[in-house]
């Protein structure tokens, strides 16, 4: 987890003047459990963490939201605190959990017309085969590019992506026509971002376990 999303979650804890600090409840060869929450008894953002050191598990319970995500080897507090530091590699190991990513209208079509000017460099590089065409002059193919993506953004307004998504026959047959591959382009993570939850969940164990351990675990300055 890089400084901003650190600074973000650090931020959100404090929202209330709310002071947080780590409990321990359990802790012997095969777990470990760990309350997080206000030390004034305010239940917002209150969150518990349970290890199975030797499933490899770790369950996340509370007012942020629930996870479980698997190691399948045994882990311990400590190195878990450096593994969910890589917050793409965290999210590989959900099992399950509440969203952990989010699709905003806003997050899409800024994604799209980024797309947009991507395939408008290629175009004006002649580096489009579908546009090989004599007959059309370049602004003639480029208001039919600009065409496309102006329907694109409509259809996703329709319809917009989510996890679990069915893109619709229209999306695909314009996505096709810019990429044969396009599930594995762009276009299928569209709008797509991580949830702000991980970052909580990820800032709250580590912080944590290194109040519990007196002891600081990963790099807070990167």
């Amino acid at each position: 987890m890089n400084k901003k999303w650190r600074e973000y979650a650090k931020k959100v804890y404090n929202h209330y003047g709310q002071e947080f600090e780590a409990t321990l409840i359990l802790e012997d060869d095969n777990f470990f459990i760990m309350d997080w929450r206000d030390k004034n008894g305010s239940g917002n953002l209150a969150t518990r963490y349970i290890v199975d050191k030797k499933k490899g598990d770790l369950i996340i319970k509370g007012d942020a939201g629930d996870c479980i995500a698997c190691w399948f080897n045994e882990v311990t507090p400590e190195k878990l605190a450096v593994y969910i530091n890589s917050t793409s590699y965290f999210i590989e190991k959900f099992q399950c959990s509440s969203n952990k990513y989010t699709y905003d209208l806003d997050d899409i079509q800024s994604d799209l017309e980024e797309l947009r000017e991507e395939y408008l460099g290629y175009l004006r590089n002649d580096d489009l085969m579908m546009f090989d065409d004599e007959d059309m002059d370049a602004d003639e193919k480029e208001e039919e590019l600009n065409q496309d993506f102006d329907d694109m953004s409509a259809l996703l307004e329709d319809n917009p992506p989510h996890e679990g998504w069915t893109v619709s026959d229209d999306l695909v047959e314009l996505f096709s026509k810019y990429n044969a591959d396009w599930w594995e382009s762009g276009f299928v993570d569209l709008g797509k971002r991580i949830d702000k939850r991980v970052y909580l969940w990820t800032y709250g164990f580590q912080e944590g376990v290194e109040q519990l351990r007196g002891k600081q675990f990963v790099n807070k300055d990167v």
